[in-house]
Formats: C-alpha cells, sequence, structure tokens
C-alpha cells in the first residue's frame, strides 16, 4: 500500500514537470496561430480596399469622363476610397497608396518603367523616388479597344498583437483594372 502511494505521488510530480514544459510551447503555438489568423484577416481587408480603389480609378477614367478635374483632385478620390476601406486593418500601418500604369502583364508595378502617382495617407503626392515617371490623367485613355490599365498599390506595415512574437511585416497589395470605355 506504501509502495502505491509512493508510485502515484511520483507520477504527480512527473506530470506537473511535464505540463510546465508543455504549457510555454502551447501557449507560443496559440498566440503565433492569432497573430498569422489576424495578418490574413487585415490582408484579406487590404485585398479589397486595392480592388474598390481599382474600381473607382477605372469608373473615374481620364479626361474623356473628367475634363474638368486635375490628376491630383482625380487620384485624391481614389486614395480616399482606399483608405476608407483599408482602416478596418486593425493591426496594420498603411503607409503608402501607389496608382500606376502597369507595363507587366501580371499588373504588378515595375519601378523605373511605368507611370506611377505616388501617395501619402493623407492624400498627399510624394516625390517619385524611383525615377518612374508620372501617370496623368490624360494619359488614361477610355477609347476601345485601347483602354488603360489602372493599377492600385497598398503598402502597409503589420503589427502582431500578441505582442508575444516581435516582429513587423512589410506587405503590398494591388489590383488592376482597365479604363471604363467611353463609346463616341
Amino acid at each position: 500500500m506504501l509502495q502505491l502511494k509512493r508510485l502515484l505521488h511520483s507520477r504527480g510530480g512527473q506530470s506537473l514537470i511535464e505540463f510546465a514544459i508543455a504549457a510555454p510551447i502551447l501557449l507560443f503555438l496559440f498566440l503565433g496561430a492569432f497573430d498569422v489568423g489576424v495578418m490574413i484577416s487585415d490582408k484579406v481587408v487590404a485585398g479589397y480596399s486595392v480592388r474598390q480603389g481599382a474600381r473607382l480609378a477605372s469608373e473615374l477614367g481620364g479626361t474623356q469622363t473628367n475634363p474638368g478635374m486635375t490628376t491630383l483632385q482625380l487620384d485624391q478620390d481614389v486614395v480616399k476610397n482606399v483608405l476608407t476601406v483599408a482602416k478596418a486593418m486593425n493591426y496594420s500601418v498603411i503607409t503608402e497608396v501607389d496608382i500606376y500604369r502597369p507595363t507587366n502583364p501580371n499588373g504588378n508595378l515595375t519601378l523605373g518603367t511605368d507611370q506611377l502617382n505616388r501617395y501619402d495617407i493623407n492624400g498627399n503626392l510624394m516625390a517619385n523616388s524611383a525615377g518612374n515617371p508620372p501617370f496623368p490623367i490624360t494619359n488614361r485613355s477610355q477609347t476601345p479597344p485601347g483602354e488603360t490599365s489602372i493599377g492600385i498599390k497598398l503598402f502597409w506595415t503589420y503589427h502582431p498583437p500578441s505582442g508575444g512574437l516581435s516582429f513587423t511585416a512589410n506587405l503590398t497589395e494591388f489590383a488592376v483594372m482597365k479604363a471604363s470605355p467611353v463609346l463616341i
């Protein structure tokens, strides 16, 4: 009987030690999964915001449908739309919104080549450090079959909410649509 009590007591100590080793690992895995889930949620919102911006930019088009507007006025409407949707990104900081004319078949921005207008989160035009030419409203053709492709690219930094993992991720999301055709 005494041996049975000693055996049960030693197993209780072993269980406690196993729990002490496993608990931090399980907590670390749980917090990591939570951080990744929140990052994916923010990425989905970022994707939706650039699609909304590209949709608006394609509907607004160029000088054919907006003869009295400037490039800055048109682009600020698009940037405002993108940032309004992106406000739902809980743990991310938006740093830049680009409006560009892609030359790549995949629609991604080519630095040094594509026409590009860069904007900060307040809708202010930023200096073009990559050497790209500007993308004026006059270059946004809406005449078929040569409608201009208009791309929107969002730059953002993700900060994990749990604080357990001390990292940040600099991410981008983009969408491209053709300008709405104007039939003459």
